[in-house]
């Protein structure tokens, strides 16, 4: 039931996070391979879920979500790639990003909890690795991060 309510709240939280923060980022495409990615504050969520995900909420906690697709004649299908990555803030500081794996029927998010000590732009570079023997995708994006007061 908590990892429903999650995949709920992360799809709101999406619309959320772009209604504050500008235009949706598209996913990024790498041959059939579509990589989605956002970031929020980790106060969206709600207590119980942010638990049950195995997420730490906090004034000065984000999350960042992955979903990776593979577009097929068929239409899409997900994908259970190797995720790892790293965030960096202004002073360049770079903390790894540790990924949560959670599936509910037919969909697999990862998710991974990130710290910020104040207001700033943060970068974020994952890798995406659709199984062994595929190539290692890199997806960079940006985020401005605004800590609870």
């Amino acid at each position: 039931m908590f990892r429903h309510l999650f995949a709920a709240l992360l799809m709101l939280i999406a619309g959320v996070a772009t209604a504050q923060q500008g235009p949706a980022q598209s996913p990024q495409r790498f041959g059939d391979l579509l990589v989605h990615h956002n970031a929020f504050n980790s106060s969206y969520l709600q207590p119980e879920i942010a638990a049950a995900a195995g997420l730490q909420r906090g004034p000065r906690q984000g999350v960042v979500n992955i979903a990776v697709q593979r577009l097929t004649e068929d239409g899409v299908e997900v994908v259970d790639a190797r995720i790892e990555g790293t965030v960096t803030n202004l002073l360049q500081q770079t903390t790894p990003l540790r990924f949560i794996r959670i599936q509910e029927e037919d969909a697999i998010y990862f998710v991974a909890n990130y710290s910020a000590g104040q207001r700033g732009l943060l970068r974020f570079e994952v890798k995406v690795q659709a199984d062994d023997n595929a190539p290692v995708h890199t997806v960079r994006f940006q985020q401005e991060f605004h800590p609870d007061e």
